[in-house]
């Protein structure tokens, strides 16, 4: 009995996906499973096992205070979230938090300012260039914001902001741990 050519071709194709076709559904399904699964979370962030943070507000500018912003009222708005986060805020710690507030005055009454927040922890490493030790700063965490009000109304939403600055460092802070 003689086979035409589009059985023997069926039949060939029949070998070779009968053949080669089952690891090839196993690998099929193993990546459907795969994807349907979550990934698995790295083991926590550049800000996990952080607890203590030391916070400092850096020198305002004539403008700033002029518009109302004050060292004592920023560091108050920026740390009360942390603390009711459960974040010990301390005087000295290995994870640093500088807040600052760059304010202009415009046309006399209308005041803009950019606040933000950045957390840095104190690094050693060694340098093979030199062949010493050296020590720097890592940026762990940055966040930012733009505040364009009325004089009057200023030291309010800024103060506003530096909560929602914290309440961002937060949302990091719980994602890495």
């Amino acid at each position: 009995m003689m086979l035409r050519p589009s059985r023997l071709l069926a039949a060939v194709f029949l070998l070779l996906f009968s053949a080669a076709g089952a690891p090839a559904q196993d690998q099929t399904q193993d990546q459907t499973q795969d994807q349907t699964q979550p990934a698995a979370a790295p083991a926590g962030g550049p800000l996990a096992g952080v607890n203590v943070l030391q916070i400092s507000v850096a020198p305002l500018s004539a403008d700033s205070q002029r518009c109302g912003l004050q060292q004592d009222l920023i560091l108050e708005s920026f740390q009360q979230p942390l603390v009711a986060e459960g974040l010990a805020v301390q005087r000295s710690a290995h994870v640093r938090i500088v807040v600052t507030a760059t304010t202009v005055v415009y046309e006399g009454a209308t005041c803009i300012s950019t606040i933000g927040a950045m957390a840095t922890q104190n690094t050693r490493y060694f340098d093979r260039q030199t062949q010493s030790e050296r020590a720097g700063q890592v940026l762990l965490w940055s966040d930012s914001g733009l505040f364009v009000t009325g004089e009057r109304d200023h030291v309010v939403l800024t103060n506003i902001g530096f909560r929602d600055l914290a309440r961002s460092f937060i949302r990091k802070w719980q994602l890495d741990q």
